[in-house]
């Protein structure tokens, strides 16, 4: 199960544990940020530089900015306009 949290203009999606047990949230992770209202930030937590998300996210449009902030957890970040 991911941990999501919508406060103001912020959406935290924090997918590691999932990612770790063996799903592939993908599809869930895209629809919430594309459910989310313009002007809102992304980020979206995973326990490694996930090519394919990244991907994906690319083809809607977005620069999503990586950032490895500890081993074992990177942050995507993309602006829903």
């Amino acid at each position: 199960m991911m941990d999501v949290t919508h406060e103001d203009h912020l959406l935290t999606i924090d997918a590691r544990n999932t990612i770790r047990q063996g799903h592939h949230p993908r599809q869930e992770i895209v629809s919430l940020i594309k459910d989310a209202p313009g002007g809102t930030v992304c980020e979206v937590h995973v326990p490694h530089r996930t090519g394919p998300l990244i991907a994906a996210l690319e083809d809607l449009g977005m620069n999503v900015a990586v950032a490895q902030l500890e081993p074992g957890h990177f942050r995507l970040r993309v602006l829903k306009f």
